[in-house]
């Protein structure tokens, strides 16, 4: 007989028990999570590859490691200190105990390039903002064996360095004002003792980079300027200058004997290109006759 009396239920009893009861399973999660799990990759492996070979590609690294992942390999690498070169896209890895930096904190090693300020555009920055004169690109690129050019327009570009136009090409500067000021007048003053100090020796051997700039260069003064500044380059040569002289411009020798000559003799005419009489004979320029109107 069903009964007429509430039906209270007692909340006391309703409380749910731990969840243990209810997830068996979350516990044992847990405990394991908690657990170290077993370490898989050792550093040391990395560290024994690179003090037998001095330095490896991210291959070599991955090989010696056991894993098929970079990222394995770069969190172990965190470990150790270590540097990235700088040439051949970063591809080579060193101790950083292993190299030794020159004065330009350099160091190359069976071809390979490293910096002790890692990137490529950084090393560019640190040594342009630190030279005394500032730095053409042909200057910097024979120092550090790589292309230049596109790294440091970058850095102009983000304001981490300047330019200004100097003898028709472009000098890389502090982005500091004062300091760029400085750089300027120290390069115009090396100019004037040496109006082509960029090269000791015109005809010794140089970069593609190098001799391409300096036939720019060349292409950018008149007939008088190229003869005279090829004349006193044989000068400072001395014996065999004028043949020597000749093969680097592509002048002919007897131009580059008549800039020595003009020099020597203190024969300059200001104001004039070519001596008086020189060049082609003028034309007088004829103006077509008139066939006038026509009679019937």
């Amino acid at each position: 007989m069903a009964s007429n009396q509430p039906f209270y239920v007692d909340r006391a009893l309703c409380v749910p028990p731990p969840d243990v009861l209810y997830f068996p399973q979350r516990r044992s999660i847990e405990e394991r999570s908690s657990r170290m799990r077993p370490i898989l990759f050792h550093a040391d492996s990395l560290l024994r590859l690179l003090q037998r070979r001095t330095i490896a590609t991210m291959e070599e690294l991955k090989e010696a490691l056991g894993t098929r992942v970079d990222m394995t390999v770069f969190r172990k690498l965190r470990e150790i200190p270590y540097r990235a070169s700088y040439s051949h896209r970063g591809k080579y890895y060193a101790l950083s105990e292993r190299a030794e930096f020159d004065a330009n904190g350099l160091w190359t090693h069976r071809g390979v390039h490293f910096s002790k300020d890692g990137s490529l555009v950084d090393t560019a920055a640190r040594i342009v903002r630190e030279s005394e004169r500032g730095v053409f690109s042909f200057e910097l690129a024979p120092l550090l064996h790589v292309e230049v050019r596109e790294p440091l327009l970058g850095l102009v570009r983000a304001s981490r360095l300047a330019r200004e136009e100097v003898a028709s090409m472009y000098l890389y500067c502090s982005p500091i004002a004062t300091r760029r000021r400085q750089q300027l007048a120290a390069r115009q003053v090396t100019l004037i003792q040496e109006p082509f100090g960029l090269l000791h020796d015109p005809a010794a051997s140089m970069t593609d980079e190098v001799r391409a700039a300096n036939i720019l260069f060349l292409s950018a003064l008149d007939e008088k300027q190229r003869r005279l500044y090829a004349g006193l380059e044989s000068m400072r040569i001395g014996r065999g200058g004028d043949r020597r002289i000749a093969e680097w411009t592509g002048l002919d020798v007897h131009t580059v004997a008549r800039g020595r000559q003009e020099l020597q003799g203190q024969e300059l005419k200001l104001g004039r290109t070519r001596q008086a009489g020189a060049g082609r004979k003028s034309v007088e320029k004829k103006r077509p006759k008139s066939s006038g109107p026509s009679s019937s």
